[in-house]
């Protein structure tokens, strides 16, 4: 029982995280129309303005916050501005950078939890047995489990800029096998690197509630995932390596669209790795390609589905415990052929695009809970490489309103109309 609890231990997690949150009291069942409804008679607030009138005489003259926001009248589908607000947009898949971003003076928290799995070996577009890779080395993988798991944290300085940090924890288990059949495993974890983020604010139609923005996306990459993972006396090979060991800047561009109940998006980025590492190797640089369209059913819910594109390139250059010590090679000598595919530079990198399927639910309110289910569509890989089988995700949104934000005017009076 001990030994199939360590082995499936972040699946365990992964389902008793969704079965706990699914079992919590839903604090936020109101309708929004009802919302509007009970705003309109109870929350309406009032601002006071001072005229004079033809007598001279100054009175007071009330103005509803509401009446220069337009709320369209017969409405056939409920009328929905995203599930914490309309700020960022309203809906964004949490698994693509800059997602979430919250009102002015506020904090974002962003849990998240992944599982993928790589099972079977791939040459360019097709598959390749591991029979049929055994004849080229002595061995090779079978399959690889990847757990991951970080905390990311942004703050809005204003209705035009975001910064956030998120830091990464990864743990990887592969599966080997021999010629004669036997079997041994490869393990590593610890710290990723760490991601520092901007999100500066383009263009956008409304800064309340947008329906159409576009943002530019600027951060780097910190080397602080251990390139240095060895088992043994000996260096593992790049795929069980925690980070790049490199400082990568990158550039993105987000565009944000909506006409509720339907929200949809563009995101591409490119992340350069633009020197070699103290190891003397650099990883690919990548280039990245998100769309998305996302239906809201109700408030609290909404359904969503991601086409996401990624092109890796060639690691350039060889660790040198693999080129001058002969890591990884027959015999320990670097003149002889690698022992195994995953030491040889030539196999990594490549262009996939994968299908995400996902649901974002509202178990209270400034609270979103996310789960996603990612299988590959088209895998085009560089050498011979473990192909991606799935990944499974669930990610946990907070924001949290501070003194100076729009939101905690608001404090304990409830929602209006804006979702506030």
């Amino acid at each position: 029982m001990s030994s199939f609890y360590n082995k499936n231990k972040f699946i365990l997690h992964f389902f008793l995280w969704i079965f706990i949150l699914a079992l919590l009291p839903n604090v936020c069942l109101a309708k929004l129309n009802d919302l509007l409804k009970y705003e309109d008679q109870h929350e309406s607030k009032q601002i006071i303005r001072l005229a004079s009138n033809e007598s001279g005489n100054e009175e007071k003259k009330y103005s509803d916050i509401s009446e220069g926001l337009s709320r369209p009248e017969n409405l056939s589908y409920q009328l929905f501005l995203g599930l914490c607000c309309g700020k960022c947009g309203g809906n964004m898949p949490l698994n693509i950078p800059g997602g979430g971003t919250p009102e002015p003076h506020e904090f974002r928290i962003k849990v998240n939890l992944s599982y993928g799995r790589m099972v079977g070996m791939r040459r360019g577009t097709s598959n390749r047995s591991t029979k049929d890779t055994l004849r080229q080395y002595m061995m090779t993988p079978r399959k690889m489990d990847m757990y991951m798991s970080n905390v990311s944290v942004g703050y809005a300085f204003s209705d035009r800029f975001f910064a956030g940090i998120m830091g990464m924890y990864v743990n990887k288990d592969m599966e080997m096998v021999r010629r004669d059949g036997r079997r041994s495993s490869m393990y590593s974890q610890g710290a990723g690197d760490t991601m520092l983020m901007t999100k500066t604010l383009l263009y956008a139609d409304d800064y309340l509630i947008p329906t159409n923005q576009v943002s530019l996306l600027l951060g780097v990459s910190l080397p602080t995932g251990s390139i240095d993972q060895d088992e043994r006396g000996q260096i593992l090979p790049y795929s069980m390596q925690l980070g790049s060991g490199t400082f990568d800047p990158f550039i993105g561009v987000l565009y944000e669209g909506s006409h509720a109940p339907f929200w949809w998006g563009v995101n591409v980025n490119y992340l350069a790795r633009a020197y070699q590492n103290y190891k003397s190797y650099n990883l690919g640089d990548e280039y990245r390609a998100d769309l998305y369209a996302m239906y809201q059913a109700r408030h609290n819910l909404v359904g969503e589905l991601q086409i996401k594109g990624k092109y890796a390139g060639d690691i350039e250059g060889e660790a040198r415990e693999i080129e001058q010590d002969g890591n990884g090679h027959m015999r320990g000598n670097p003149k002889m052929p690698f022992m195994s595919n995953l030491f040889d530079p030539d196999n990594y990198g490549g262009s996939t695009i994968d299908l995400t399927a996902g649901v974002q639910w509202q178990p209270f309110h400034n609270h979103i809970l996310n789960a996603q289910f990612s299988i590959p569509l088209f895998q085009n890989l560089h050498g011979t490489q473990l192909e991606r089988d799935f990944t499974a995700s669930v990610t946990y949104y907070i924001e949290v309103p501070l003194h100076k934000s729009r939101r905690s005017k608001k404090s304990g009076k409830g929602l209006d109309f804006l979702g506030f």
